[in-house]
């Protein structure tokens, strides 16, 4: 699963081992600490991806009938997920109808493209969402106050500890944008690093029970990370969440007497903060000026962008003009159905770097809706859900964002983010149907006789 044809920069076993070793000690203080059998399967889960990533060099390369090694993992954490963790009765929840319309999809164009095959892996990414998501959302029934969730964010010192290290040992990756450089912690590209550093940041900013010094650290730690790994998608697409998170933080830390005071200085600090990034970054979002200021400009067959026009965004609008015309000249059932899952490997040379871009060539227009429905019935989900309500929305905003401009369901550090955020939204939504349906089987035992 997102395996790329090229290395990035590693440590070697010298440092990866010892270093890994390290941060078991963390992690089994955090895995009998966490309480419940599928809060550990949640941390073990993303730690075993995260630790994975450091031995690219290694887990890249096939291993088994084919398989990578983060393959092999990947469905071995889903099929463990299935068999030993998910309730069967949970599968049900009709909130997840979507993904399993999305799976019908994809097996769907994969026949219809005489690629059966093709199919398994955009399966199991699927499946794997799907399973942590619902282990989230058990974990959350057995321990309401979310504890567990303080200690999952142990899964993410392997990002935090590794990305030290490069800065220390001077191991920087190459950038995208201007031949610049970017601390990843010897992680191969810096899109999954910043994924896994954002699915960090919505863990921190969700872990209202943990100590607030740790805590604090832990969320600086996370966009001092992003901003070292220079991924600019990433850095956009804090912002819904960031400000939502500052301005609650700032609202809910003094007597509820004097909260519409402080509501108003948590928006005036949210109003600041944003002007601040908006001079930080000024040159390195350029281009989305540019973009603003003619946004048809770019919107042409991928032969007539010039130079000039391929350096835009780092060649993203060109990427998606590839992807959509090829798309384009497909026959009707292209059109409606794609060209079968993950069928632009070998074909281009770089991933779509857009969810819905990628999803067209691969699913069609069908496959369009499937995506939409799924993210959309999600923000449903957050929009009626009982407590945090806007912290859910802000985050399920910053997700969305973030697949704008890459891919988090091509990778599966995005669904173990998307699985997280999902399965907590479910759970606040279904906190707050409970007492609906209490309510409900009072009224209906309350039987009085009829007046004579």
């Amino acid at each position: 699963m997102n395996e790329a044809t090229s290395f990035g920069p590693s440590f070697g076993l010298q440092i990866l081992v010892p270093v890994t070793m390290l941060l078991l000690v963390p992690l089994a203080i955090a895995y009998v600490r966490s309480g419940s059998t599928a809060a550990r399967f949640v941390l073990v889960a993303l730690w075993l991806r995260y630790i994975a990533g450091a031995y690219h060099l290694w887990m890249f390369r096939p291993i088994a009938a084919g398989l990578s090694g983060n393959a092999v993992v990947s469905i071995a954490t889903t099929g463990i997920g299935l068999l030993f963790v998910v309730r069967f009765a949970n599968l049900a929840i009709r909130w997840l109808v979507p993904v399993y319309l999305m799976m019908a999809i994809v097996l769907v164009s994969a026949i219809l493209n005489h690629d059966p095959s093709g199919a398994i892996n955009a399966v199991v990414k699927y499946l794997y969402f799907a399973v942590i998501a619902l282990a989230v959302l058990q974990a959350h029934r057995r321990d309401p106050e979310g504890h567990f969730i303080g200690w999952l964010m142990v899964a993410f010192l392997p990002l935090t500890v590794f990305q030290f290290l490069s800065v220390v040992l001077h191991l920087p990756k190459g950038s995208e944008l201007d031949g610049g450089l970017v601390w990843i912690g010897g992680y191969n590209h810096e899109a999954a690093f910043s994924v896994a550093l954002v699915a960090g940041f919505v863990v921190g900013c969700f872990a209202r029970t943990a100590h607030p010094l740790p805590r604090m650290i832990f969320l600086l730690a996370m966009l001092v990370g992003i901003q070292l790994a220079g991924y600019r998608t990433a850095i956009v697409a804090m912002g819904p969440l960031a400000v939502a998170t500052l301005w609650i933080g700032v609202t809910t830390s003094v007597r509820r007497d004097q909260r519409p005071f402080m509501a108003g200085v948590g928006a005036a600090l949210a109003v600041l903060l944003v002007g601040v990034a908006v001079v930080f970054y000024a040159d390195k979002f350029a281009d989305i000026a540019t973009i603003a200021a003619n946004p048809g400009a770019l919107i042409k067959p991928p032969r007539e962008f010039t130079w000039a026009d391929k350096q835009v965004l780092s060649a993203r609008a060109y990427i998606w003009s590839s992807y959509i015309y090829a798309w384009k000249e497909g026959g009707p059932v292209q059109h409606l159905f794609g060209f079968g899952p993950e069928s632009w490997e070998g074909l281009f040379k770089v991933y779509p770097h857009n969810t819905l871009v990628g999803t067209v060539y691969e699913l069609g227009l069908v496959g369009v809706l499937g995506m939409l429905s799924l993210w959309l019935t999600m923000l449903w989900v957050a929009i009626n859900a009982k407590g945090e309500r806007l912290m859910l929305i802000a985050a399920h905003a910053s997700f969305l964002l973030l697949n704008m401009a890459t891919m988090p369901f091509w990778q599966v550090e995005g669904l173990g983010l998307y699985g997280f955020l999902c399965g907590y939204t479910m759970y606040r939504a279904r906190a707050l149907a409970s007492p609906r349906r209490e309510a409900i089987a009072v009224r209906s035992t309350d039987w009085r006789p009829a007046p004579s």
